[in-house]
């Protein structure tokens, strides 16, 4: 089999069992579409495949490496249910679209390196953002993503508010080849329902990118006090007190702020 390509963080796993639990992760049904990012040598992608005709949904493997990605195509040519699409998963799901009335999962063992800009681009999916989504990333950022108030960072409060997020489990860095120098971390992500109905969140990219910006500008120095990003009258209209630190307030929080903003 191919080499792993250092420039791209290719680590593959090699435990079959890890591949059989994070799939388990997502609640798979007929007639979904489901995404997996950098399938690479397919551990993830055979069982899927097997679970794709068995169920009958629609699976999207994609894949940057061409050599994978011809691999792939050759292995599971005689799979109608199984698309192998040769890609850089940050420009495709801009231009994916949730077709009407179907659920759209999402399975990725994620490169660390690219992390933060996957998970950006899955949140920027606006109304096509997944249901539900199993992510293998860096321990380390799985745990400041998954945090709550009052340890609260742009990561953490970003992804939750629009996903319920739950730590699964965590991967030995020796379950992986060639082995990386951290433990993974392995993530669920559940749409909320509530942004609408609650809040009367139109959820569309224009409202991700200002909401993005708003909660950069919160973050940029998070050991201040909130008095230094934001005035005291915008603090007060909020009913915020200025000396909080953006750590200490929670998502329904800064979004509540954002709306009144």
């Amino acid at each position: 089999m191919f080499a792993p390509k250092k420039e791209l963080g290719q680590n593959f796993l090699s435990d079959p069992e890890i591949a059989t639990s994070m799939i388990s992760g997502l609640d798979i049904t007929a007639g979904n579409d489901v995404i997996e990012i950098g399938p690479g040598r397919g551990f993830l992608t055979e069982q899927l495949a097997k679970k794709a005709v068995a169920e009958e949904f629609d699976f999207y493997a994609v894949e940057l490496d061409k050599r994978f990605y011809e691999h792939l195509q050759r292995t599971f040519v005689d799979n109608p249910n199984v698309h192998i699409v040769n890609a850089n998963i940050l420009d495709f799901l801009p231009k994916y679209t949730k077709p009407e009335n179907k659920s759209v999962k999402i399975l990725g063992s994620l490169p660390y390196y690219i992390t933060s800009p996957i998970v950006h681009q899955i949140i920027r999916m606006a109304v096509s953002q997944p249901d539900e989504c199993v992510l293998l990333i860096q321990k380390e950022v799985a745990e400041k993503i998954v945090a709550p108030a009052p340890d609260s960072s742009y990561m953490s409060v970003f992804v939750q508010t629009f996903f319920e997020v739950t730590y699964l489990f965590t991967i030995p860095r020796e379950k992986f080849s060639p082995v990386p120098q951290v433990d993974g971390g392995v993530i669920k992500l559940v749409k909320r329902s509530e942004l609408g109905k609650e809040f009367g969140v139109d959820l569309t990219r224009e409202f991700v990118t200002k909401y993005e910006g708003f909660l950069h500008k919160a973050f940029k120095n998070p050991r201040k006090m909130m008095n230094k990003p934001f005035s005291q009258e915008e603090l007060d209209r909020a009913g915020i007190s200025a000396s909080l630190r953006p750590q200490n307030l929670n998502w329904k929080e800064w979004l509540n702020f954002y709306l009144k903003f």
